[in-house]
């Protein structure tokens, strides 16, 4: 008995050692509608559809699908994929999507696809030289979790759209990427102008209902065309 447990305890820490495999699918897999809502109706995402990939095709469910080995804690992390060879974007299989995350994904791995397949040489070399200057906390990120041979370039331009800032913003209408229409329009829409109108501090006119203590004191009857006074609209002061 004692030499069977050894047997799965060793099986066990290999499996821990090696990793297990992950399996991506379309990301349109049992998820079709809801995709091809987002596509259309969210405006970063519609913008860079229809720009990049009208006929939607990255969101085939034709595509195969593949598996990735990776660690098991790693598993819950990675939520999506893009293949430049199919031009397909994936969803990790067993994961449970909120409509947000798919939106995420959507946005993360279609900026793949945009770098890719829609930048030039000289537009990929000008957004590197953009970060250098104005870096982000993600690039970090990016290099100590990916493993080696990924393109870390891509990545960051991946994180800088999803998570993107206004600068980013700005830039991505700077070398023609997005339209400078298209960046008001994403500009208004994420990072919405302070209403400088709204009255600021406390008001500085109150109003407090009347004191009707004195009401009913009076032992003389009231006229018959006179309205009971919990009948009438209640009187206010402005002080």
């Amino acid at each position: 008995m004692s030499g069977m447990v050894k047997k799965l305890s060793l099986l066990l820490m290999a499996l821990t050692i090696s990793g297990c495999a992950t399996t991506y699918v379309p990301i349109s897999w049992g998820q079709g509608d809801v995709v091809k809502r987002l596509s259309r109706e969210d405006l970063f995402l519609s913008t860079l559809f229809n720009r990049y990939d009208p006929d939607r095709n990255t969101l085939r469910v034709s595509g195969a699908s593949f598996d990735e080995v990776m660690m098991p804690s790693e598993v819950k992390l990675h939520l999506g994929a893009y293949r430049p060879d199919t031009k397909i974007i994936y969803r990790n299989l067993f994961q449970q999507y909120t409509e947000g995350q798919l939106r995420s994904v959507m946005l993360h791995e279609l900026a793949h696809h945009v770098w890719y397949s829609g930048m030039s040489a000289q537009q990929r070399e000008d957004w590197r030289l953009y970060l250098a200057t104005n870096p982000t906390r993600l690039q970090a990120m990016v290099r100590s979790t990916y493993k080696q041979g990924t393109d870390f370039d891509s990545e960051d331009f991946a994180f800088a759209v999803e998570y993107a800032r206004p600068g980013d913003i700005e830039e991505l209408a700077t070398l023609k990427i997005i339209t400078p229409e298209e960046r008001e329009k994403i500009m208004k829409l994420k990072f919405p102008p302070k209403r400088a109108d709204l009255p600021q501090g406390p008001p500085l006119v109150r109003t407090a209902e009347a004191d009707r203590s004195h009401e009913g004191d009076n032992d003389e009857p009231q006229a018959k065309d006179q309205k009971d006074p919990k009948d009438q609209a209640p009187h206010h002061e402005i002080y």
